[in-house]
């Protein structure tokens, strides 16, 4: 088979990040295969064939989701209708479960074998999706070691194929300064994210400011989001805004605050001691803490198995705990250092496969077949 068609479909930024790499695998396995589907500009760097438009997807929330829901009914029915045309040889699911779950069961049905690649946390919430993949999936293309066993009373066909995270660099960190610390503030890739969490991190980088006056900051603003997020709060302040790539900013960084998602392990695999932050509606939060089982919220505790990091969450992400969180990293130079060495251990724990080059290998043998 010499011309391969490849549906994928990753639909917000840290999957258009990683699928990217596995379509330029792709492309060295099948030269002249049609990539095609959902996905973001560093896929189509690679020669990925967008079919709609990429910032209308990323969308996060149980409110937010629900407002938008017309669209992405639509996006599946339209989608759906073109694998049942095109009949692509596989169906590659980057993360993104309330939209891939539906392509998925379609693509089954169809004949079309499906690669689930991130699979959906199942150890945190809705357990039953561990089995509805291996009923649906042709193979469950797992990041973190501890999933496989979640998806194993269920199918054979699961992997753990590395973390995307460690092919990304090389994770040196620049020299620490702790007279003139760099505090990376990273309020998220999503338009509602920023929107929510901004502010209170921009107020608590004032008042950090006011304890340790030598303190730098900079804002990490996500290639997809405009300028005009940030203009109105960042003129108020001495901080610096970076359009650049996150692991330029964390190699210049000494301490963090995070909203709470794929950027919180990025942080980890630097070694850098962080507070982990999140806020949401209050019927999403509702929803989420009814749900979900699991004891803390952040990829680094939840990888450990145990809070390294604090955690400051809906009602306690306000300035004044934030602050005071991230200023115990600066007071102590013991709990800095100890914090350090147990992200650091993260790294160990996530192997050192190359997830990309697994995942079209898996995607090939299932084309060949």
């Amino acid at each position: 088979m010499s011309f391969p068609s490849v549906l994928i479909v990753a639909g917000e930024p840290s999957g258009d990040q990683h699928a990217s790499a596995v379509v330029r695998e792709l492309r060295t396995v099948f030269p002249e295969s049609k990539i095609w589907g959902i996905g973001g500009p560093l896929m189509k760097q690679e020669g990925f064939e967008a079919v709609f438009p990429f910032e209308p997807f990323n969308r996060m929330g149980f409110l937010e989701v629900v407002s938008h829901l017309p669209f992405f009914l639509d996006a599946k029915n339209k989608l759906i209708k073109m694998m049942q045309r095109s009949r692509p040889h596989c169906l590659i699911c980057v993360d993104y479960p309330g939209f891939n779950m539906l392509l998925m069961k379609a693509a089954n049905k169809m004949g079309i074998p499906v690669l689930w690649y991130i699979a959906p946390m199942v150890w945190a919430w809705k357990k039953k999706r561990a089995e509805t993949l291996a009923r649906n999936a042709a193979h469950i293309a797992c990041i973190f070691p501890f999933e496989v066993a979640y998806f194993k009373p269920y199918t054979k066909n699961v992997s753990f194929v590395g973390n995307p995270l460690l092919e990304t660099n090389d994770y040196k960190k620049g020299k620490i300064n702790k007279s003139e610390p760099v505090l990376a503030i990273i309020p998220g890739s999503r338009k509602q994210e920023v929107e929510k969490m901004l502010n209170p991190m921009i107020q608590s980088y004032k008042k950090l400011k006011l304890k340790f006056p030598s303190l730098r900051g900079i804002v990490s603003r996500c290639r997809t989001l405009p300028d005009s997020m940030f203009n109105n709060v960042l003129s108020e302040t001495d901080l610096e805004l970076f359009s650049g790539p996150l692991h330029e900013l964390l190699y210049r960084s000494d301490i963090a605050m995070v909203t709470s998602g794929t950027a919180t392990l990025e942080t980890a695999l630097y070694g850098i001691p962080m507070v982990i932050v999140y806020k949401t509606s209050f019927i999403s939060y509702y929803i989420y803490k009814s749900l979900v089982k699991i004891s803390y919220i952040g990829l680094p505790n939840i990888i450990a198995g145990e809070k390294i990091v604090p955690e400051c969450i809906q009602y306690e992400a306000n300035s004044e705990k934030i602050a005071n969180r991230l200023g115990e990293y600066l007071n102590n130079d013991t709990y800095f250092t100890r914090t350090v060495e147990e992200l650091e251990s993260i790294r160990k724990t996530l192997g050192f496969y190359k997830p990309s080059v697994k995942v079209a290998e898996i995607a090939a043998n299932l084309i060949n077949k």
